[in-house]
Order: C-alpha cells, then sequence, then structure tokens
C-alpha cells in the first residue's frame, strides 16, 4: 500500500538540543493515523516538518512522495492543516478569509465551502475575532478542506473545544473524510478521540516512537497483574500502575511476562490510557 508519510531515522535538532531521535514512522494511503505524546515529545516539531516549515536535521522524509521541505509550497497545495491555535487574521470576516484563502490554491470546492458554512452554523458576515473556539476551529477545518487535499493534518485542533464542538469535528472525520478514502494524521491528547476514529496509533516519548500499530495491537503487548506484596519478583519492563499494603497492580510487556518462569498473578487486557502511561514512563517504574 502506498504511504502517505514516510520517515526512517528521522531527526530535528535544535543546536545542541535534540528534538526528534530517529523517527520511524510510515503512513498508509488512506488511514487516519493518530499520533500520542506527551507534552514536549516531539509531537509539533514532527508535524512541522511534515508540513515542510522546518528542514529536517538527519533522516529520510516524505510526505506524498516528495521531501517536503525541498518543494514547500507546492506540496501544501495537497495538504490540509489544522493546528490548535489557529492563527486566523481576527479583523477579517468569514466570507474575506475564505476568499483570501481561495487565492491561494489551484482547486477549490465552492459548493464544500457552502455545505460547511451551513452545517456548522457559520455566518459569512462574521468578523473573526468575534466567534468562539469551537467556531473558529470548525472555520479552520472548513479552510482546510476546500481545497481537496490528499492529506489532512490536524495538531491538537480539538483542544480547548466544548464536548459538544468535538463531537462535530469527529462526525466530519467520521462521515466525510474517512469514506472518502482520504488520508488523516492527527495529534492529540484526548485518548477517547483517538479509539473513535483512529484506525492506526503511533505513541511517541522523547523523540522516538515507541510503539505504532492499530489499537488491539498494541494494546496486547502488554498485560496488567495484580501482585501480592510478599512476592519480591520484579519485571525488566514494569510500570506500577497502584500499590497498597497487600498488593501492588503492574503493567507488563506480555513477551516478559509469558516468557518468565515464576511469573505470578492473573494478567488481564489493558485499556488505551494504561498502554499510554507504559510507553510514555519508559516502563520502568
Amino acid at each position: 500500500m502506498k504511504s502517505v508519510i514516510y520517515c526512517q531515522g528521522l531527526q530535528k535538532n535544535y543546536g545542541p538540543k535534540k528534538i526528534l531521535k530517529g523517527i520511524d514512522l510510515e503512513v498508509p494511503e488512506g488511514t487516519v493515523f493518530a499520533l500520542l505524546g506527551t507534552n514536549g515529545a516531539g509531537k509539533t516539531t514532527l508535524i512541522r516538518t511534515l508540513l515542510g516549515l522546518i528542514p529536517a536535521s538527519g533522516g529520510v522524509i516524505k510526505v506524498l512522495g516528495e521531501e517536503p521541505y525541498k518543494i514547500g509550497s507546492s506540496l501544501r497545495q495537497k495538504i490540509g492543516y489544522v493546528s490548535e491555535e489557529q492563527g486566523l487574521y481576527g479583523w477579517m470576516t468569514v466570507s474575506g478569509i475564505i476568499h483570501f484563502c481561495k487565492s491561494l490554491y489551484q482547486q477549490w470546492d465552492d459548493q464544500l465551502v457552502q455545505k460547511y458554512l451551513d452545517r456548522f452554523k457559520l455566518n459569512p458576515h462574521t468578523r473573526i475575532g468575534t466567534l468562539s473556539k469551537g467556531q473558529t476551529t470548525k472555520l479552520a477545518l472548513l479552510l482546510a478542506l476546500a481545497p481537496k487535499p490528499e492529506l489532512l493534518i490536524l495538531d491538537e485542533p480539538m483542544s480547548g473545544l466544548d464536548p459538544l464542538a468535538q463531537h462535530e469535528f469527529l462526525q466530519v472525520i467520521q462521515r466525510d473524510i474517512r469514506p472518502e478514502g482520504r488520508s488523516v494524521f492527527f495529534s492529540t491528547h484526548n485518548l477517547a478521540d483517538v479509539e473513535a476514529i483512529a484506525q492506526q496509533v503511533a505513541i511517541v516519548y522523547d523523540g522516538k516512537i515507541q510503539k505504532c500499530g492499530s489499537i488491539p495491537e498494541i494494546l496486547q503487548q502488554i498485560v496488567k497483574v495484580t501482585i501480592s506484596n510478599s512476592n519480591p519478583h520484579t519485571y525488566s519492563t514494569q510500570l506500577v500502575l497502584n500499590e497498597n499494603n497487600d498488593s501492588r497492580t503492574l503493567l507488563i510487556q506480555a513477551t516478559e511476562y509469558q516468557s518468565s518462569t515464576d511469573s505470578v498473578g492473573t494478567p488481564v487486557p489493558v485499556s488505551l490510557h494504561e498502554a499510554f502511561l507504559f510507553y510514555c514512563s519508559g516502563g520502568n517504574q
């Protein structure tokens, strides 16, 4: 299957500070792909590199088959982008920003624009600076979709939105974008969003991809067990979820648990939240 994003050993440094430390990532065409990670893990730096806004310091990076920083604006004709902070001109009206953005693209779907203006209840004559955060995010999504991009990149787009606005945003991806077979790459802190729409997930921590795959594949690689405190056994890749006077509950690599000759406790499935904690803690606490 064709890849819309391909990274191998991708590095990004700011002077002596290493932000991306060898990212290996492949996003198949037509996939809704989620990028999870803590603050400072490198998510936004990765996205800015994918967009061609900053150059890589090393490794291989291809977006829609091209090296993004080399071809810049021509690649962004094929990419829709929505970020947490939209940066839209507050003095412009809704219709004004639509006409401004239309002039920047070779193709533009006016019917789609009208569809989302109606659906999102956006008044074309309203000044952007008076819109709520949810309305501004919907407008940014409209602007990103109007050029009919091959790839939609979303950087924490639903951060700070109320539950209804989040729901409406997700519905656009589920009902409109995904059935068309378009590729979506989004970062988020909200695991419920991931579970609702993502087909593939990558967990990034400390500038590296810790785990990548479908949600079931990721969850199958960890088990949760409760062990009596009278048992001193520990595992090399364990994370203590909680502990009391009698027992402790651990997250453990499934392969290590299965290969251990003295494993105790009954393993139970883990949640995506628990898997996230495991891989973003180093699994060694």
